[in-house]
């Protein structure tokens, strides 16, 4: 009688790690799964920070259609240079490959890389200039609130995407240079 007690609980608690296995795929299937290789995430949403602009700013109609289009704008400018950043540090790290790294070429890439990053935030700071420039006089107030949380809401780092075509390939000496 013992043996068929044991039995039986072993029988219902493997029944019931079933029932719980089974129960867990139907709530979360994609969960347990790793991505398909195919599989190309969806880009990160934009109307996250555009929706708080617009929101935080008061924007009309009017300012919210041409905000889109400086946000659209902003961002193919801001893809080029991650682009071209990208590009940069994957030559610069490939010259850890020899033996002797060329320094000449290595600071070369590190000028390259520091002027990208200028051009970062450079660009960010103009596309926030053009933005005060479609505040009305009373949404000037607004906008400096927003100024002072800019760095909290954009705070999420990405790491450089490649294209939709596949990888960024060619030499860094073929990117447009920004002095």
């Amino acid at each position: 009688m013992e043996r068929t007690k044991l039995l039986t609980i072993a029988v219902i608690g493997l029944l019931l790690l079933n029932l719980l296995t089974v129960g867990l795929l139907v709530v979360k299937p994609m969960s347990f799964w790793p991505p398909h290789p195919d599989h190309r995430p969806e880009p990160p949403s934009t109307e996250g920070p555009a929706a708080i602009i617009i929101e935080r700013l008061h924007f009309n109609s009017d300012q919210q259609k041409l905000y889109r289009q400086l946000v659209t704008s902003h961002q193919n400018q801001t893809r080029l240079l991650n682009d071209q950043m990208a590009q940069l540090y994957r030559d610069y790290y490939g010259l850890l490959a020899s033996v002797q790294p060329n320094s000449e070429r290595a600071n070369a890439l590190s000028e390259q890389i520091a002027s990208n990053q200028q051009a970062q935030a450079e660009l960010n700071f103009d596309h926030f200039k053009q933005i005060r420039r479609l505040c009305r006089p009373g949404q000037q107030v607004s906008f400096n609130n927003l100024v002072r949380d800019l760095a909290r809401l954009f705070s999420r780092q990405h790491p450089p995407r490649p294209h939709a075509d596949g990888p960024l390939t060619g030499p860094s000496e073929n990117l447009p240079h920004q002095p």
